[in-house]
Formats: C-alpha cells, sequence, structure tokens
C-alpha cells in the first residue's frame, strides 16, 4: 500500500495551478524582453491619436478662430476638413519627404530610440501645410453659413489654419526631436 504525502495546513504548497499561472506570468514578462519588443515609435503612437481625438480638437479650435473673426460657421464641416487633410498629410505627405530625406521607417516599426532620422520632417510638414490650405478650403467655403460671408473667409482661413498648424509642428518636434537624429 503506498501512502501519499498529505498537505500539512501549516506549511504552503503550490497547487499545479499556482505553479502554471506563475510561469505563464514569468514568461509573458520575459517573452517581449527577449524578443525586444518595441510598442511603436512615438510618430506612430501621436499619429493615431492624432487621427481618433486631436483632429476634433484642431477642427473645433479652427471653427471658434474663424467665428470670432465674424465668419460663423457649420463645425462638422471644419472638423471634417481637418480630418480629410489630416489622412493626406499623416499617411502620403509626411512620409514621402520623410524618405526623401533618408528616413525610410517613417512609422518608426524597425528603429529604435536614437535611430530616427528627421531630415525630411521640416520639408514634409510644410509641404502638408500647404496641402492642408489647399484641402480645407472647399471645406470651410460650405460650412460657411452666408453666402455673402464666403468671400470673405481667406484672411479668417488662412489665420486658423496657419495657428493650428504651427501647433501642430510643435508638438511633433517635441515627440520626435528628443534623441533622433537630423
Amino acid at each position: 500500500m503506498t501512502i501519499l504525502p498529505t498537505s500539512n495546513p501549516e506549511t504552503p504548497c503550490m497547487t499545479n495551478h499556482s505553479k502554471k499561472l506563475l510561469q505563464l506570468t514569468i514568461l509573458s514578462i520575459g517573452a517581449p524582453m527577449l524578443a525586444l519588443a518595441n510598442a511603436g515609435s512615438p510618430m506612430m503612437w501621436f499619429g493615431l491619436l492624432h487621427l481618433f481625438v486631436i483632429n476634433a480638437i484642431i477642427g473645433t479650435v479652427e471653427s471658434e478662430i474663424i467665428s470670432r473673426l465674424k465668419i460663423p460657421n457649420k463645425l462638422f464641416l471644419v472638423i471634417l476638413g481637418n480630418y480629410v487633410s489630416m489622412f493626406v498629410g499623416l499617411y502620403f505627405i509626411a512620409p514621402h519627404f520623410s524618405s526623401l530625406g533618408g528616413n525610410h521607417d517613417f512609422w518608426g516599426g524597425h528603429t529604435r530610440l536614437g535611430e530616427y532620422h528627421l531630415n525630411g520632417f521640416v520639408v514634409g510638414m510644410v509641404s502638408a501645410y500647404f496641402t492642408s490650405l489647399i484641402i480645407e478650403l472647399p471645406f470651410l467655403y460650405y460650412a460657411v453659413k452666408g453666402k455673402l460671408l464666403r468671400k470673405k473667409i481667406w484672411v479668417p482661413f488662412f489665420v486658423a489654419n496657419t495657428a493650428t498648424n504651427i501647433a501642430m509642428i510643435a508638438f511633433y518636434y517635441l515627440f520626435t526631436g528628443i534623441g533622433e537624429k537630423w
């Protein structure tokens, strides 16, 4: 007859379930270190934040600036114009000029801190600014509530768009400029 050891309530004993949970925890913590898995670049994450959240804020600010300059407008169309121009600028223009400047990994999927080249950053952002003026103007034109006021949108549109673009260039530079190569 074989006598199986019984667990003593005074001494802690790990069950098979507890051992497997501990092993899985250690593996989950250690595996990314072995694989050198990065969670993405600042440009990638900020670009996604820009896409989903910041564009609505930018459109709201631009609409408010234009309204304060005596041009009432439909907020929805101003925000929609910002989403369209951001998509074109962030997914086509900025990566193109970045690659011309030597950075062929714009989204930073294969780079580490200090390896991200910003040679084409300024040219790409300036090009995106002029493109945003071209793309967003028709949206603002139809967002203006009075047809007679549409003739007066040029200066308010330029002021609002320039102010928000300067702010975004500064934010992008702060997110990507630290520790990166020019």
